[in-house]
């Protein structure tokens, strides 16, 4: 049987690993041509440097955009013609990330230093804007249902945990629930966190906890089964498992 070599592990040649992070290689290039002052001339004391984030969702220009680490978060989307006044909620950290809702965009740096307070991290630098119009609890449902089909199935909570929950969470996006739903995903979600062999289960509970929190008043509102007016999906996705959602 062969051995599972992992590139974290080992990489060209057997040889270990010391980084298979691009975007630090790239940074590594620029310190031995520029110098560690140059470098550290942008950024904070704590995270020196600057950041490669990916904008998408309502933004006139996406694209990946290089940033000073601790930017705030407001200033970088106008940079992309997003208006923090027109947005209802911002991913951050990309499909395993946390939504941030108007308060916290407006106090937001892209830093995992000042993200930290506000439950949050950079992750994978990915960055998905929602417009006031969007509906976060259907965005999130999306998510959910794409990452069960994309677990190994190795672990009981992502075969049990994470491929029950997105089913729920859409009944709740498309007002098929009551309090009992929500409740339900709370404790599914502390159930799920923390049991798998990887962390795949628990950037999904991340999510998911993030999206109650957030789209509290829309939760309500589909709760009382007074429908969604949202408009088209800003995801970027695959076709999920589950029943279309236009």
């Amino acid at each position: 049987m062969p051995t599972l070599i992992r590139v974290v592990e080992r990489v060209v040649c057997g040889r270990p690993t010391l980084v298979d992070n691009v975007e630090t290689l790239a940074h590594l290039a620029q310190i031995v041509r520029w110098g560690p002052a140059r470098f550290r001339q942008f950024g904070t004391d704590a995270e020196p440097g600057t950041l490669l984030v990916t904008l998408s969702g309502a933004v006139e220009r996406p694209g990946v955009y290089e940033v000073p680490a601790g930017a705030p978060l407001a200033d970088v989307m106008r940079v992309t013609g997003a208006h923090p006044s027109r947005t209802g909620a911002v991913l951050v950290g990309g499909y395993f990330g946390t939504w941030l809702d108007s308060a916290d965009i407006r106090r937001a740096r892209l830093s995992n230093e000042h993200l930290r307070p506000l439950g949050s991290s950079l992750g994978c630098g990915a960055i998905v804007v929602l417009p006031r119009d969007g509906c976060g609890l259907e965005e999130t449902a999306r998510i959910l249902d794409w990452l069960a089909g994309e677990s190994a199935g190795q672990c009981g909570s992502c075969v049990h945990g994470l491929a029950a929950i997105p089913g729920v969470t859409s009944g709740v996006a498309r007002s098929r629930a009551d309090d009992a739903t929500v409740e339900r995903l709370h404790r599914w979600a502390a159930q799920v966190e923390g049991r798998g062999a990887c962390r795949f289960p628990d950037g999904a509970v991340r999510l998911l906890r993030s999206a109650l929190r957030v789209f509290a008043d829309d939760v309500e509102h589909h709760l009382r089964g007074e429908g969604c007016t949202a408009g088209p999906s800003v995801l970027s996705l695959p076709a999920t498992r589950g029943e279309p959602w236009r």
